[in-house]
């Protein structure tokens, strides 16, 4: 199912018009394509395998529609997934259940550094352990042994990112390189390994404890299987933190239906502090109101819905969607700070013109692991994803995706999510 979802959001991101360019200047035709391309996942496209990797990482990201994980503080599916899917046509022989045990194991490696990890404040998770979560679903495929394998993610942790947590908040769509950099720089790490080139002995914990974080304990990593805990979005194309205040809001839609939207006076929302950042009233790119709690209530109550299109150019610089956003308030609640990790709450108040005021707290959001979607949500999501570069044939390819284990050949599978020539 996390594949699945993972495939869904490349798919979605790839229409993108950053990534259209970017894949016509760094790949070429299926056609035209030296043998050792790659298949270009959502495009008719081949690349090298490198380039492959960074392209689908960064399409996993675009529009912000990929699972993360609450303990490990990211998004280990992208990272791990854009490598593997690049690595796994290189090997003739490997299977679609081969493709699957990489993502795994590189989903479990970057997640447990991640868990161990605290980042410093203004790093961005993307980008950062991730790197090492590329490198094992590479170092899985190529069938390396442990201690190539830690001789791997040795170097790997050498070659994360200084990314920057504000970028996204004031409009730095940089930030959805940040995934397809680690990604490409994962299958980097077990090139140099077997090229000869040393890392740096316990380098995991030298980079993660002391430079791009601030301490290193592996004791924080939850009994388990992190593979197992994801957090999966469902028809939302926006930040994790926000979707609390969104909840909010539809289970008072849900109540009484609001009607004319110029009826708010204000809304206000309480939510513990790392969802509070994302506090923006008036964002300066579509990324930016992807990160913002005002614009993504504002867009959903005007556009109707908060799916790709609501945080687009059009939505964004709309008049109606600023003007509510504007009387959005966020602050922190230190008590709602107190409860993490247990409990992630959001308290939402509609305050309408006639002096009434409607008021909603959620715990969570749909798709947390303690609230996990229906199938049926993820299949619609996978639909609105793949159907429009693939039209009736999405239905076919949700159930590969779902039935990958099954499949004779991981190559046939990857080419299966491209769609025909123009």
């Amino acid at each position: 199912m996390l594949l699945a979802d993972t495939l869904a959001a490349i798919l979605a991101g790839h229409r993108q018009p950053e990534l259209r360019a970017l894949v016509a200047r760094h790949a070429v035709p299926l056609g035209a394509a030296p043998a050792s391309y790659v298949p270009l996942l959502g495009t008719p496209h081949a690349a090298p395998p490198p380039m492959a990797a960074f392209l689908t990482g960064l399409a996993g990201t675009a529009v912000e529609l990929d699972e993360g994980n609450y303990p490990a503080g990211g998004h280990p599916a992208i990272h791990a997934l854009a490598a593997a899917l690049a690595e796994a046509p290189l090997h003739p022989h490997a299977t679609g259940a081969d493709l699957l045990a990489a993502f795994e194991a590189g989903y479990e490696a970057g997640a447990r550094i991640g868990a161990a990890t605290t980042l410093r404040p203004a790093a961005h998770p993307h980008g950062t352990w991730g790197v090492i979560g590329a490198a094992a679903a590479v170092a899985h495929l190529r069938r390396l042994d442990a201690a190539a394998t830690q001789r791997t993610l040795d170097i790997a942790a050498s070659l994360g990112l200084a990314t920057s947590a504000t970028a996204s908040l004031r409009g730095g769509s940089v930030r959805n390189a940040y995934a397809g950099a680690a990604a490409q720089n994962g299958m980097l790490a077990v090139d140099l390994m077997q090229a000869g080139v040393t890392g740096e002995p316990g380098g995991i914990a030298v980079v993660f404890g002391n430079v791009i974080g601030s301490a290193y304990d592996e004791s924080r990593i939850p009994p388990g299987r992190l593979f197992e805990k994801p957090f999966i979005k469902a028809a939302a194309a926006c930040c994790r933190e926000t979707q609390g205040a969104l909840e909010a809001i539809e289970t008072l839609l849900d109540t009484q239906p609001l009607g004319d939207p110029d009826a708010i006076e204000a809304i206000e929302v309480a939510t513990f502090a790392s969802a509070a950042l994302l506090d923006e009233r008036a964002p300066v790119a579509p990324i930016a109101g992807r990160f913002s709690i005002p614009f993504t209530i504002a867009t959903r109550l005007i556009q109707g819905h908060a799916w790709i299109e609501a945080f687009e150019e059009p939505a964004l610089s709309d008049p109606g969607t600023r003007a509510l956003a504007a009387k959005v308030a966020v602050r922190e609640d230190p008590a709602l700070t107190a409860l993490l990790p247990a409990r992630r709450v959001c308290r939402l108040t509609l305050r309408l013109r006639d002096g009434t005021a409607r008021t909603a707290e959620v715990v969570g959001t749909p798709g947390d692991p303690d609230r996990p979607l229906p199938e049926s949500a993820l299949r619609e999501k996978f639909r609105r994803c793949a159907e429009p570069g693939f039209g009736t044939g999405w239905e076919r390819l949700w159930h590969l995706a779902r039935d990958a284990a099954a499949q004779p050949s991981a190559a046939a599978l990857i080419r299966a999510f491209q769609p025909p020539a123009p």
